[in-house]
């Protein structure tokens, strides 16, 4: 990409992601999933102050931004980890010595473009998380929008799994697919159940 996706539009944002270039992709949508509900669990954190007084957890708002601001990071990173392995993909294998080469290189921009989306996974997990401990102290206002951060965290959590799976898969050292599976597995593991206990919060809030 010519420019920096998170400095793009909206509009031009999904214009590219339409697009029949291979990046950006999933794992990038993943990852500005994941900052979208950071920026709700932040405004929520926000509009509760604002209202009823400081929160009983003050470093909450600075983790928020944090995250958000790392995920930003991690939409453009995302995508040049993918360029990185389509540029390996291209690398010439005429040669035994090309072929080495090129093997090389691929894989060591496969594991990186694994290790990026986990970046993603990991932090969508402590989202998850973040949204847990504020649902309760949400007015019923917003509880909405703290539950649609738990939805994007989940989808920023599951997609990016996706991509790390889909490169290792390609990785073929052992060991590397194994602690990276071990700490996928980490931050999978639970987020389900815990999605689902802020929504029916959420829900028991406002229903009608």
């Amino acid at each position: 990409m010519p420019d920096r996706l998170v400095e793009r539009t909206l509009r031009a944002f999904s214009d590219d992601l339409a697009s029949d270039a291979a990046v950006p992709g999933g794992g990038s949508a993943a990852a500005y999933a994941g900052a979208m509900s950071a920026a709700l669990a932040a405004m929520v954190a926000r509009i509760t102050a604002k209202k009823d007084g400081p929160s009983d957890d003050p470093d909450f708002l600075d983790e928020m931004d944090r995250l958000r601001s790392e995920l930003l990071r991690l939409v453009d990173a995302d995508s040049a980890a993918y360029a990185s392995v389509a540029e390996a993909l291209r690398l010439p294998r005429t040669t035994d010595e090309e072929k080495r080469a090129r093997t090389e290189r691929l894989q060591t921009a496969l594991v990186a473009a694994s290790e990026v989306p986990l970046e993603v996974a990991k932090r969508a997990r402590r989202l998850l998380e973040a949204c847990e401990r504020s649902v309760a102290s949400a007015s019923p206002m917003i509880a909405s929008d703290i539950g649609v951060g738990a939805l994007l965290a989940e989808t920023a959590l599951r997609g990016a799994a996706l991509n790390v799976m889909i490169n290792l898969a390609s990785v073929k050292d052992p060991a590397q697919v194994k602690a990276l599976s071990e700490d996928l597995d980490r931050a999978i593991d639970g987020a389900d159940e815990q999605r689902k206990r802020i929504t029916d919060f959420v829900e028991s809030r406002i229903a009608r």
